[in-house]
């Protein structure tokens, strides 16, 4: 009896003993992604707050409390014509309709093309997404050399049809007339590609049933895709949207690395002129302003999310 006793504690003690090391296994597993958490978002932004009711004198090394005189720079700033600011609004503000409404229907259409497998399809989807897993910065260098006016073969081409006076004369990136077009078409360019593999990806899990059906019907190409396809693959293309919203508040390296923002701002985007002054130690102006964009833009993404969500329910297959 007392051996049973013994083994009955004896056990006890060896499952309490599991059950204390499986317990310190999830909380060592946990631990890193919480203290990541904590450091790199939770405190970051709770003193990315607080730095925006404060600025940093010079005079004592200190930060003082100023309390929304940031904010009030900051709507002074955009109430200037042509400031930099406003300029930068505008330009990102570009991104919307031009990532939503150009670049999605063309890879929509792309995307489907290649699903009905037209000749050389399987070579021109690596080609459409070659730029995708190519460095920003290679990409972005090549296409400056495209339009270089030295030696680039776009103006090689202009020239050989006599078109040459189209060519602005501090090139193409250079003038202030044409350098936020060249940004547009690279991000048309440099971007299709990524969006073809999604939604190809999302057209060939399309039941064929449901278009093998839809053909003996007799339906065509375009009413295909628009009253069949695009309804079944509406959630990747209301994410492809959702990135395309938040695209206004983050882009920044294409500027960045194609005109460094210039010719006189031309090209300047919130997300760049954000890093251009927090590069410049004016992290109060930096703050003020990501923190403003944010309460700004996390609604209306939402928003249109939300929105878009609703328009057509979502469909398993």
């Amino acid at each position: 009896m007392k051996n049973a006793v013994a083994l009955d504690a004896k056990s006890k003690a060896t499952l309490k003993k599991k059950f204390f090391k499986k317990k310190l296994f999830v909380f060592l597993m946990l631990l890193y992604p919480l203290l990541q958490f904590a450091v790199f978002w939770l405190y970051i932004n709770i003193n990315t707050v607080v730095m925006t009711f404060q600025r940093y004198s010079w005079m004592t090394q200190q930060y003082r409390w100023v309390g929304f005189d940031n904010y009030a720079i900051l709507f002074r700033e955009f109430a200037q014509d042509y400031s930099v600011l406003r300029l930068a609004v505008r330009n990102s503000v570009i991104f919307f309709p031009w990532n939503n409404f150009v670049l999605l229907p063309i890879s929509i259409i792309c995307a489907y093309i290649l699903h009905k497998q037209v000749p050389l399809h399987r070579a021109f989807r690596v080609i459409f997404f070659f730029p995708s897993i190519i460095s920003i910065v290679v990409l972005t260098m090549v296409f400056g050399f495209m339009f270089d006016s030295t030696f680039g073969p776009v103006n090689d081409i202009l020239y050989a049809l006599g078109l040459e006076g189209i060519i602005p004369a501090n090139g193409w990136l250079g003038d202030a007339n044409t350098a936020m077009p060249m940004i547009l078409l690279y991000c048309l360019w440099a971007g299709i590609g990524y969006n073809v593999v999604l939604l190809a990806g999302a057209i060939k899990r399309v039941p064929e049933e449901v278009i093998e059906s839809a053909e003996l019907d007799g339906i065509g190409f375009w009413r295909e895709l628009w009253s069949i396809i695009i309804p079944l693959i509406f959630p990747t293309i209301t994410t492809l949207f959702v990135i395309g919203c938040t695209v206004v508040f983050t882009l920044f390296l294409q500027p960045m690395l194609l005109t460094s923002g210039g010719p006189n701002n031309q090209t300047m985007t919130i997300a760049y002129y954000i890093v251009q002054l927090t590069n410049g130690n004016q992290l109060e102006r930096a703050a003020t302003m990501g923190i403003f964009f944010s309460v700004i833009g996390i609604p209306l993404i939402f928003g249109v999310k939300t929105l878009l969500e609703k328009i057509t329910p979502q469909v398993e297959f």
